[in-house]
């Protein structure tokens, strides 16, 4: 990140060509994403989740290539669009980050590039995005943090209230909720016995710029090897607040990342439009925020979730493309339909640790229930995410394509309908933190059947 970098895209997001939201949306995006489409002929297959033919990876990298230099970005509070030609492109990507450092000391972890098929494991971020009570939040922190496998863990939990009152946004309540969101995390990292973790998402109450930049102090406890996220709003837009973040956490030396859940059945269109799409939000990340590494959900309009058929596609044909035409850091999120303490979302969460493992990416599990419930997120859900992850390192596109297949016929036709679970009140022993009985159970019963399908845990 260069401080020339987001000075050019502050200019240009006040001289860039006017345009109106509408017409970006219906006039410049979605006839282009189209055109694109016909000419690189990118077709999805519902039959092979985790394609293994590497010229449709390639196809979908040189078409997010093609739309992300027509369209650019659009800024909503300017009404202008930011333009990149291909050469300033693939001169950002020649010199994107090679790696990302998150913790210290013993908790050191380093984020690296993967390729298709690599034998060496992926990075495991663990998180999950649902509010949480006050009154448990340091416990549920711990729960992620003292998974042994986790790499990173987060702070994007909102809390449900401060001090008894429910947050508003650009409200003093904001400021205090996202301060109290880092004390609170970094409380239950020290629980955890883990003090030097780092955070890849250091908040989660956070929303406005005036609150991240409030938070994200070392007074609280930030440090330069945590992170934060700023957000790509779908599709392909951003606006002065992110902005704001980006000028921000660039002079503070923070690990800095992006977010982005473009929508499978938006203006993004079905699987193929959404996986350019999501790849030319990975562009805009590296040119607009200048982030550092990312995270990435393609979300189902109809579902809520990114453990869909056409989900894990997206997620799939993305991480091969991204692998094999760039080094760009990234990884797919699960966002489960089903709640904890569930069959179902131990399925889905593995599911998708499978995908972005085998398609040279890295993953990020888990946001349990869809993100919309209080108290629905638990560590067991990390935990699963990051011991399939891990048991799938170096698995063929082929191979992976299988298992992702049986475990979709296990929960597929729940999408419409999952199981809500557990709270994680009920999830977890609130005196040890640890899982309860029946939650262990759910798990053991899990591994032992993918340990009969053939994949290692040992």
């Amino acid at each position: 990140m260069t401080l020339d970098g987001i000075i050019e895209v502050a200019k240009r997001a006040q001289e860039g060509p006017i345009c109106l939201e509408k017409d970006f949306d219906l006039r410049v995006l979605t006839p282009k994403l189209n055109e694109v489409l016909k000419n690189y002929d990118i077709k999805f297959d519902p039959k092979i989740v985790v394609p293994s033919d590497n010229s449709l990876a390639d196809d979908v990298f040189e078409a997010a290539l093609d739309l992300y230099c027509y369209t650019g970005t659009y800024c909503i509070t300017t009404r202008r669009r930011i333009i990149f030609d291909e050469s300033e492109i693939k001169e950002a990507l020649k010199n994107s980050p090679k790696q990302v450092t998150f913790g210290e000391g013993k908790e050191e972890r380093a984020m690296t590039h993967r390729r298709i098929g690599d034998q060496n494991r992926p990075f495991c971020f663990t998180s999950g995005g649902c509010s949480v009570s006050e009154d448990v939040y340091v416990k549920l922190i711990q729960s992620y943090v003292q998974n042994p496998l986790a790499d990173t863990a987060s702070g994007g939990f909102p809390l449900n209230t401060i001090f008894g009152i429910k947050p508003k946004v650009e409200s003093p309540t904001e400021i205090l909720a996202s301060i109290w969101n880092v004390i609170l995390v970094k409380e239950g990292a020290r629980r955890a016995n883990r003090p030097n973790m780092g955070f890849h998402n250091i908040l989660g109450s956070a929303l406005t710029d005036a609150a991240f930049m409030a938070a994200a102090r070392p007074e609280f406890g930030v440090r330069p090897v945590d992170g934060v996220l700023i957000a790509s709003m779908s599709e392909l837009k951003t606006d002065n607040s992110q902005l704001n973040k980006a000028a921000y956490f660039l002079q503070c030396c923070q690990n800095l990342g992006g977010v982005y859940v473009p929508l499978i059945g938006g203006f993004s269109g079905g699987s193929e439009g959404t996986a350019v799409v999501t790849l030319a939000h990975h562009l805009q990340g590296l040119l607009v925020h200048q982030v550092d590494y990312s995270d990435f959900a393609p979300l189902h309009f109809r579902y809520s979730c990114s453990t869909t058929r056409e989900s894990l596609w997206v997620a799939s044909i993305v991480g091969q493309a991204l692998s094999g035409n760039t080094r760009l850091l990234t990884a797919c999120e699960a966002i489960t339909a089903a709640g904890p303490c569930t069959d179902m979302v131990l399925n889905e969460i593995a599911a998708m640790s499978i995908v972005g493992s085998a398609s040279g990416i890295h993953i990020n599990n888990a946001s349990a229930a869809k993100s919309q419930y209080l108290d629905r997120n638990t560590g067991m859900e990390g935990r699963v995410g990051c011991e399939v992850g891990y048991a799938a390192a170096g698995m063929s596109r082929d191979a992976a394509n299988d298992f992702v297949n049986k475990l979709l016929a296990s929960y597929e036709s729940r999408l419409e309908d999952p199981p809500l679970g557990l709270r994680f009140q009920e999830c977890y022993d609130l005196t040890s933190v640890k899982p309860t009985e029946k939650y262990v159970k759910i798990h053991d019963k899990f591994i032992d059947k993918l340990e009969d399908w053939g994949l290692n845990f040992k």
